[in-house]
């Protein structure tokens, strides 16, 4: 496939997750003031469970990868991109410090179900850090559709 059609479909998929998760992490930080959010709730068990699937995904993925870098045949370019970046930011700990990369990703799936006190915060702080490196792989997929302004 083109490399500017799969930068279009990583940007679309991208743009989805990080709408969703810009949605959920409005509502964990609302709740989280003790603030009643004004979404509706199936938007935000939307968000929860896209959100869920595309991390648990992406975890297992780069699980594989760090057991067999060969193993991620059949993955598009872009998406094996976003893998091997989400892996080296498990090893940047200066700048990802989240349980979400220094902890096993499934414990933060677990904390989407039912966040509660410390595992909310816990639970924001992953989520923001991921939609960072999801914002960061979403900048060069723009760069490939409008190149360097």
């Amino acid at each position: 496939m083109e490399t500017k059609q799969l930068a279009i479909q990583s940007f679309e998929r991208g743009q989805s997750i990080l709408e969703r998760l810009n949605k959920l992490l409005i509502h964990l930080k609302l709740t989280q003031k003790g603030i009643n959010d004004q979404q509706p709730a199936e938007d935000i068990q939307l968000a929860k469970s896209t959100v869920k699937a595309f991390l648990s995904k992406l975890s297992t993925l780069v699980s594989t990868n760090e057991q067999d870098a060969s193993a991620l045949t059949g993955v598009d370019g872009r998406y094996r991109n976003l893998v091997h970046k989400f892996a080296e930011a498990k090893n940047r700990s200066s700048r990802y410090r989240s349980a979400l990369f220094r902890k096993d990703p499934n414990l933060v799936l677990a904390m989407l179900d039912a966040p509660t006190g410390d595992d909310m915060a816990k639970l924001i702080e992953s989520l923001t850090e991921f939609r960072s490196l999801l914002e960061d792989h979403l900048s060069s997929d723009t760069r490939e559709l409008i190149g360097e302004l």
